[in-house]
């Protein structure tokens, strides 16, 4: 996954410089980069859960996929998983969405796809010239296939890649002091020191609040209208 060069995002050594501080290590005496790398990928992680637990969008990555028609069976594959061809994207956590376009049709809006939700696996149907529906299950995108070639477009959940270098840039903006808060409260812990992790955890859970806070602000200025209870959704298989 190539890596965004942007001065909005900070880097690991900023972090890690800042956890350092916190445990009074300033000099990297006791806390070295080796050490506190571990440490930091794992507050990463935990920051990175929080956020789509909030479902804030900095964590959403989308992707075409064309699917080709199999020779043999005149019908497109009907999954989308890490061993087919073309594969879920490497940084694929779970797919939000999917739309479709006919491949040959490149000036075609894409389509939503009706996601397939009442379990037992997908219904029976036979292949069409779209795909329509489509399912979540182990890890695995099943289809039902189609008798054109389709591109399918993919929103998904993705996983930011782990760092290893100081430099590596943090792919989340501002978010500095939530990770060195949950890198010191770690690296506290490891030296039996609990109650100056407990306090540090409690302040990286403060910081991760605040920045929550901050990307998911502006969505409260949209108005929002429940849908009443007569209200049902049609689908129609064709």
């Amino acid at each position: 996954m190539p890596v965004v060069l942007t001065t909005a995002y900070s880097q690991a050594e900023d972090a890690l410089n800042l956890a350092r501080s916190l445990v009074n290590d300033t000099a990297g005496v006791v806390f070295t980069d080796t050490l506190l790398m571990p440490l930091l990928n794992s507050a990463y992680r935990g920051l990175q859960r929080e956020l789509a637990e909030a479902g804030v969008s900095v964590l959403v990555e989308q992707q075409d996929l064309d699917l080709e028609l199999d020779p043999t069976t005149g019908v497109t594959q009907t999954e989308i998983s890490d061993t087919s061809s073309p594969r879920l994207p490497t940084d694929c956590m779970c797919p939000h969405m999917l739309w479709e376009r006919a491949t040959a049709n490149t000036t075609d809006v894409f389509v939503p796809m009706e996601k397939f939700t009442s379990g037992g696996g997908m219904l029976n149907l036979q292949p069409s010239t779209y795909l329509r529906l489509w399912e979540w299950r182990e890890d695995t995108v099943n289809l039902i296939g189609a008798t054109q070639a389709i591109t399918v477009r993919i929103r998904y959940e993705k996983a930011l890649p782990e760092l290893t270098l100081g430099t590596d840039p943090v792919q989340i903006r501002t978010a500095t002091d939530p990770l060195a808060f949950a890198t010191a409260a770690l690296a506290a812990r490891s030296r039996g020191a609990r109650a100056l992790a407990q306090d540090l955890f409690g302040a990286a859970e403060m910081a991760t609040e605040n920045l929550i806070e901050r990307y998911v602000r502006p969505e409260q200025v949209k108005g929002r209208r429940r849908m009443p209870y007569s209200y049902h959704r049609r689908t129609i298989y064709l």
